[in-house]
């Protein structure tokens, strides 16, 4: 038996909103967690990276033109006021066995989870009709965009747990079944996460519309 030398790949960014220009001001720093699991799989991460990005103004009009310059894009629904955005990576050692035959060890994966929200510059000094609306507002955007993460951390434990105890008859089969298996994970978590917004009109279901509706 031998051990070949560890492999790490990197799956392309899962962009929950359509991502443009941002402006960061403030962050956080990484932290591991996690909604509804226990402890942290062994071999799972997670690195979690917050923005803002600024808004002024004093009417509803005002936010809502500087989220439309200054936040992070649009689509064909109008423009996001808050985005997640996440990438994976994982990595693993192949050991190949008397007669060829391959099996991976030791996975693991890194999810890196990044939410972008507006910060309102004004909110102290703004009309109280306009500041009772926005706090609710945040407080559903915020909602909206971890229920995003949640979704990528369920599905990293997926791909890891996916990872684990893969064999094949000799390590070039093996690393294409390792490809197209976190191919098939990374698809799965777009269709998840396009159902959710789906299901949820993009947060504005959640409260996370702006202006607030009555």
């Amino acid at each position: 038996m031998r051990c070949l030398a560890p492999f790490e790949a990197v799956l392309p960014p899962l962009v929950v909103c359509f991502m443009a220009a941002w402006n960061p001001v403030a962050g956080q720093g990484p932290a591991e967690w996690w909604d509804d699991i226990d402890a942290a799989p062994p071999g799972m991460h997670v690195i979690e990276a917050d923005s803002v990005y600024r808004v002024s103004g004093f009417t509803y009009d005002d936010i809502y033109r500087e989220m439309q310059r200054n936040g992070p894009g649009a689509d064909d629904i109008g423009i996001r006021l808050g985005l997640h955005v996440s990438q994976w990576r994982y990595s693993f050692e192949l050991v190949e066995r008397r007669g060829g035959a391959c099996r991976l060890i030791d996975p693991k994966v890194l999810l890196h989870s990044r939410i972008i929200l507006p910060h309102w510059t004004n909110v102290s000094t703004a009309p109280p009709a306009i500041t009772r609306g926005w706090r609710p507002f945040m407080a559903a955007l915020r909602r909206h965009e971890e229920g995003h993460r949640s979704l990528a951390k369920s599905q990293a434990v997926r791909l890891w747990q996916s990872l684990l105890g893969l064999e094949a008859r000799d390590c070039d089969a093996l690393r294409a079944r390792i490809v197209a298996v976190a191919g098939r994970v990374l698809d799965e978590g777009e269709t998840a996460q396009a159902a959710y917004d789906r299901d949820t009109g993009h947060g504005s279901t959640q409260g996370a519309s702006w202006p607030p509706r009555p």
